[in-house]
This record gives structure tokens, sequence and C-alpha cells, in this order.
């Protein structure tokens, strides 16, 4: 049996060779491209593109994913098109045209997790005025978070919000096919400003927020796992930290998953760390969090995207090869403006960026 994909360490090349092998070694059909689809998360774009190809994998919802991703880590434009099958983009085209012309409704589903969510909520709110004057747009939450986000979409001015349930809905399409035919229209994908406004209700004084784990991918564990800081490394991390907070009165506000066991032992070195993951039943909860906060800091999670959205800077922590969304967002717009990002130099290791995070924050000298 391969050994697993998180015995690698920090040795990217082995994980490359024996994600290779994995691929070699498993059957055609679903868990070959599942498996090659891995390689773009390990930074082997052209790697995947090759098994594509060998495999006729583009034939597939899950290699068009890959594509996908290859597609928007080369900057190619309009990399919406890969998930579509052959054809189909000019149906879509051709059915858009036609609602906007005859001013038809159009409600666009937000699919995906908060953090994307949010996003294509933000992105249609700041597009509005290169969009034609015809065009009546709305957006539905969709998914296990729906309740969640659709509770702070209806908070926003200027954005009108579906139901989940609501009856006699008009015709919807999905946030990617959408992003098709904005990028086939040639409209720019700059979120230039919030959804809504949080200002820190603190002199300077107040904790830092801080979310040093994403939430657990069971389909993709290598993305989730090269996204969060393992608890060794949170540990070192607090004891670094530990000095600052006895000389400055530091407190921090740590709203991470942590098991019992992993919590118990934070609580017990140290005091000045406040475990807040139970106070958080919905987004307004983190944002009175934020609020309270002088400084946020997290991974690449919807912490992140939730301060951006609302107006508040963010440290971010970022993978050595982090989700492509990012080499986009951080180009333009209020994403470029409000996030401070310390990404990896080495394959799994958070070293370089923690100091810099730490230096950054005045918590080390």
């Amino acid at each position: 049996m391969k050994a697993p994909w998180w015995l690698y360490g920090q040795d990217l090349v082995l994980a490359r060779d024996m994600q290779h092998q994995t691929i070699e070694a498993c059957g055609e059909g679903g868990q070959q491209l599942s498996n090659i689809s891995i390689l773009s998360y390990l930074g082997d774009y052209q790697g995947c593109a090759n098994w594509l190809d060998r495999v006729h994998g583009r034939a597939h919802t899950s290699g068009r994913q890959s594509e996908y991703r290859i597609r928007r880590y080369r900057r190619m434009h309009n990399p919406w098109n890969a998930l579509l099958e052959p054809g189909h983009g000019e149906g879509i085209w051709a059915t858009l045209m036609e609602r906007i012309t005859q001013r038809q409704p159009i409600v666009v589903d937000l699919v995906g997790g908060i953090g994307d969510q949010l996003e294509n909520a933000a992105l249609l709110l700041s597009i509005q005025s290169q969009l034609p004057p015809e065009l009546q747009i709305s957006v539905r939450a969709l998914g296990e978070n729906a309740p969640v986000v659709e509770d702070l979409l209806l908070q926003i001015p200027g954005l009108k919000v579906e139901g989940r349930d609501t009856p006699g809905q008009p015709w919807r399409i999905t946030a990617p096919w959408f992003r098709y035919w904005l990028g086939r229209s040639g409209i720019a994908e700059t979120i230039d400003g919030p959804l809504l406004v949080d200002q820190a209700t603190v002199d300077g004084t107040g904790p830092v927020l801080v979310c040093w784990r994403s939430k657990p991918d069971p389909a993709n564990p290598l993305s989730s796992f090269s996204r969060s800081l393992p608890f060794s490394t949170i540990l070192q991390l607090l004891e670094l930290w530990q000095g600052a907070a006895k000389r400055r009165g530091l407190r921090l506000v740590d709203i991470s998953d942590y098991s019992p066991t992993e919590a118990q032992r934070i609580r017990q070195q140290h005091e000045w760390v406040h475990l807040a993951r139970d106070r958080i039943r919905n987004l307004d909860d983190t944002r009175r969090l934020m609020r309270e906060a002088s400084a946020i800091a997290t991974v690449d999670t919807s912490l992140g995207h939730l301060s951006v959205l609302c107006g508040r800077p963010v440290h971010l922590l970022l993978p050595l090869w982090p989700d492509e969304r990012w080499y986009d967002l951080l180009e333009g717009g209020i994403y470029q403006k409000l996030v401070s990002s310390y990404q990896q130099q080495q394959f799994h290791c958070w070293r370089e960026p923690l100091d810099t995070l730490s230096r950054r924050l005045q918590l080390i000298n």
C-alpha cells in the first residue's frame, strides 16, 4: 500500500512522485480522477494536465474541475469555461442573453462554502454598474451553510436575496455558470467594496482574533490539512507569543475547532487564550468578535473572507500552493487593499510565515 499523503512531510518532490505512483496503480474511474486532482493541490499543474490528457479526464465532472484549477492558476481568460460540458457554453450564453433582452429576472445560486458564497455575492454587488441596465438579478444561498449565509445577505443594502424556499422562483443559474457569462461578456471580476462595513469598537487594545484551522474536507483531506496549522505548531506559536502576552496584557480569542483534549491543554498552559468556538452560532456572532478585536489573523477559511467583506484588514496565512482564487483576489480591489498575506516558502512548513506574522503583530522582537 502506498504511503498516504499525510506522511509526505515537507518533501514536495516525494509527495508528487508518490501521488503519480498512486494514480498509476489505481484503476480507471472516479477514484483515479480524484487522485489526479490531488496533483493540482501539490502544485503539479502540468502533471495534472498530462494525466487528464492521458485518461480523457475532461469528459467527466471531476476532471473538468481539475482543468478549471489549472486554467485559473495559469491565469487563463475565463477559466469557468473549463467546467462546462462541450457545447453547453453556447446554450448558457443564448439563454442568458434572451432573458436579459426580455427583462426576465435571473437568480444566481451561490454554491460552495461560506467564503465562496460571500465572495460571489460581493462580486455581483460590485459589478452591477457593468451589467446591462435591464438585467434583474438576485442571489440565493445554497447548501448546508445556506441559513447563516442568507441571514447575512439579507442585511446588505442593494442586494436582492431570494429565499431558499420561496414559491414561484424565477429562472436560476449557478454562480460558476454566471461567471462564465461575465468572462465571455468582458466584465472584469473585481470586488471593489465590502458587503457591509464593521468598524473595530476598540482603541487598539482589544484582543487578537485568530483561526488556525480550516474546516476538514472528507473528500480532500490534503486541502484542509495544508491550509491548517498542526496542533504542535499552534502550541509552539503560543509559547512564542506568551512573553508578549504577559508584557502587553495581550488577549487571544481563538475560534479554531479543537478536540476536547486539545482545548484542555491550551486552557491549562495559556490562560490568556480564550477559546470562543462555542460562542459562534452564525456570522453575526463572528462579526461581534471581529468588532471587539484590534487585529484578525487566519488561515484560508471563511473568517478571512468575512473580515475583508466587512471592511476589516486581515492577516492571511496561505500554504505553498493556495486555492487558485487568491492569485486573482490579491491583485486588485478590496482584497488587495485589506489582506496582508503570509505564504509558505516550503511545503507544509509554517515557520517563515508565522515568524513574519509575529513580527508584524509586534509579538516577537
